[in-house]
């Protein structure tokens, strides 16, 4: 009976989509249910083409259990469905992984790779492999390649790494963080699609690690590499003075592809002072430097928006481009609704004392640039960005067992993600800013996960920023994704059933905080050439379906989103959508 109903409501939302006549149009539809195993912890599309949509499963599990509590690890499976969502294949790869940590699958043209990483104690090295995947078994294509082996200061060193494609999807960056206690080091490295290397670099950076965050590595069409980087200091914030790092300014370099550094880039110009930023490099090999600023060094006001062109042969800026932001409009235009089962009074109490106590470890808002596109109709750079807030706190509560006559103690985690306000910035191809507009929205979600005093739970880590950060599982359902379709940008989001009119700069709009129950499925169709909404319905989301844009992915016109349902102690249900616009 339930695959009646579910077949119905795709056939409905269908219908619906076609029924409206405007400029564009969405067609939906979703598969069949598919049942995980217990301790799915997340999952990720990772590849789709014209025969299916590949993507990951990650689920915990128990490796070995003592009096003391229990020791988890984590499994790794690709997946395989057809263009209709049925399965091909489920590839678990633990012969492939034993004594290896799985770090990620990466595409390179129509080719898919799975990458790995390993911590030799003894040696202390860290050492980076790859290997191909056939696309239509799962298996690898051959036995695991080394692609880098890098000597470490002592056995507890950490270390990370990332691989991403670069000079049109005909090589791979390899950016390793052999970072000591004293400095910086960086392995960059670019791999052809037989992974083998190209270019090698070792760059040394003068900063402490303790006060740098990398945030982006360019490998340029012309082999510059380019590393942005943000430094920090220290600060006090709260009742209790705490202390946090705080973002100071940008530090710009270019180097060659043996990893001499050329020269400095000074970002600060005309007076601004820089508060965020994002590398884009342009068709032509041009770099653009886009983000946000402020007209006083504290940087304690968002005031615009900037984007600088810089010139990676001679380290210069050749363009700045400034837009004022009226930033007192920006995510305070927000109705808060009561949802039936919002916070119990429990919850609302602890989250306030935790605000209150100075207890809750709070990131303010920040305009976070989601995507970057260039317009093929005449390249222009369309930017969208969030303004994106994160929060966490714990609390403990206790209860009698009178059966045992002990007392049993669980502490919650609670992780809370604001989304709001999408901007939307048009430059032409030569970094100028056409125009700006703002779409406001209200999204908040709160995760809670919890563990007994008589052994561990499962807990969930959540990387904010930083260039080797991952997006991860957490938020679900907030956020968006975006494509560009006949000169219009299209944002896909769930928001709050009352908003179906397309709210304008400052106007209220209701925040969602029940996505299952009141969240409506909308896309946004902005004109690229005014800076025009429309806005329109693509479905309802329900106990059943809740979509999360912000994890789809998009091929052309298509957009590819899970829903899925996650349960610590039951299997985890899963589906997917295909999202088609025109």
């Amino acid at each position: 009976m339930k695959k009646r109903c579910l077949l119905l409501a795709a056939c409905c939302f269908s219908l619906f989509a076609f029924s409206q006549t405007a400029q564009t149009s969405y067609r939906m539809t979703l598969g069949e249910e598919i049942k995980l195993k217990k301790g799915t912890a997340d999952l990720d599309i990772v590849a789709a083409d014209n025969t299916g949509l590949y993507f990951t499963e990650s689920r915990v599990k128990m490796k070995g259990y003592f009096i003391i509590g229990a020791s988890y690890g984590t499994s790794i499976k690709l997946m395989k469905l057809d263009k209709n969502f049925a399965e091909v294949f489920d590839k678990e790869y633990k012969k492939e992984l034993k004594g290896l940590d799985f770090q990620s699958f990466q595409t390179l043209g129509n080719d898919l790779y799975m990458f790995a990483t390993d911590f030799e104690k003894k040696e202390k090295l860290f050492k980076v492999y790859g290997a191909k995947v056939d696309k239509n078994s799962g298996d690898l294509s051959g036995d695991f390649t080394e692609l880098g082996s890098y000597q470490l200061e002592s056995k507890k060193d950490d270390y990370e790494m990332k691989i991403t494609p670069v000079q049109d999807g005909n090589s791979f960056l390899m950016v390793s963080n052999i970072s000591g206690k004293e400095k910086v080091t960086l392995g960059v490295h670019l791999l052809d699609k037989s992974l083998k290397r190209k270019e090698s670099a070792i760059i040394d950076l003068s900063f402490n690690p303790d006060n740098y965050a990398l945030q982006d590595v360019q490998y340029t069409k012309n082999n510059k590499i380019i590393l942005l980087g943000k430094e920090y200091e220290e600060a006090q914030y709260g009742k209790k003075k705490k202390k946090r790092l705080v973002f100071k300014q940008y530090a710009m370099s270019i180097y060659n592809q043996d990893g001499k550094k050329e020269t400095d880039v000074k970002i600060d110009s005309d007076d601004k002072y820089v508060i965020s930023g994002k590398l884009i490099e342009q068709p032509g090999g041009e770099m653009l430097l886009a983000g946000f600023y402020s007209n006083a060094a504290k940087k304690e006001d968002l005031n615009g928006f900037y984007i600088n062109k810089v010139d990676p042969e001679k380290g210069v800026l050749v363009l700045s481009s400034y837009k004022e932001i009226n930033s007192g409009m920006l995510g305070k235009g927000f109705i808060d609704e009561a949802d039936d089962d919002d916070l119990s009074k429990e919850e609302k109490k602890q989250a306030k004392k935790a605000k209150d106590d100075d207890d809750e470890e709070e990131f303010p808002n920040s305009f976070v640039i989601k995507s970057v596109n260039i317009n093929p109709v005449d390249n222009s750079v369309i930017i969208t960005s969030e303004v994106s807030k994160y929060a966490h706190y714990t609390y403990t509560s206790s209860s009698y067992n009178n059966t045992t006559r002990t007392w049993n103690t669980t502490t919650t985690s609670v992780h809370r993600f604001t989304n709001q306000d999408i901007l939307v910035i048009n430059a032409d191809k030569d970094g100028n800013i056409k125009w700006l507009n703002a779409l406001p929205k209200s999204q908040v979600e709160e995760i809670r996960t919890s563990r007994s005093g008589y052994g561990s739970g499962i807990s969930f880590g959540y990387d904010y920023s930083g260039y080797f950060a991952s997006r991860g599982g957490m938020p679900y359902y907030s956020s968006y994704s975006s494509l560009i379709n006949n000169n219009n940008l299209v944002i896909i989001m769930n928001d709050h059933n009352s908003n179906n009119v397309n709210p304008e700069y400052g106007n209220k709009v209701k925040t969602v905080y029940n996505f299952r129950k009141r969240s409506t499925v909308y896309g946004v169709s902005i004109d690229l050439g005014t800076g025009k909404m429309t806005r329109k319905i693509i479905g309802s989301n329900n106990d059943e379906t809740i979509l999360m844009p912000r994890h789809a992915f998009v091929v052309k016109n298509e957009l590819f989103i899970p829903s899925w349902r996650q349960h610590m102690m039951a299997k985890t249900e899963l589906r997917f959508a295909k999202i088609t616009v025109r």
